[in-house]
């Protein structure tokens, strides 16, 4: 029987003057492409949880969007710190 490896990754966000600030808590000694994994899983399942075909469509265009958004504008990231 293989081991099993249960992998957990948790996102707080504080929200000041209308910025939100995300903190993202991960097992020490994971990478990132392992919280990258966790995130975007969890993230697929929240859009498969839409009723229909059309409004998980529209939560990945949203998601998407957003992503896009926050790539194209460098002040985004502009303070962002990985803590390994």
């Amino acid at each position: 029987m293989e081991e099993e490896n249960k992998l957990s990754v948790a996102v707080e966000v504080t929200i000041q003057n209308g910025k939100f600030f995300y903190d993202v808590l991960a097992k020490k000694g994971m990478s990132l492409d392992e919280i990258t994994s966790v995130l975007c899983g969890g993230l697929a399942l929240s859009i498969r949880g839409k009723e229909t075909p059309e409004l998980q469509s529209e939560a990945l265009r949203a998601v998407i969007s957003y992503l896009e958004s926050e790539f194209v504008n460098t002040e985004s990231f502009a303070d962002a710190y990985i803590k390994k």
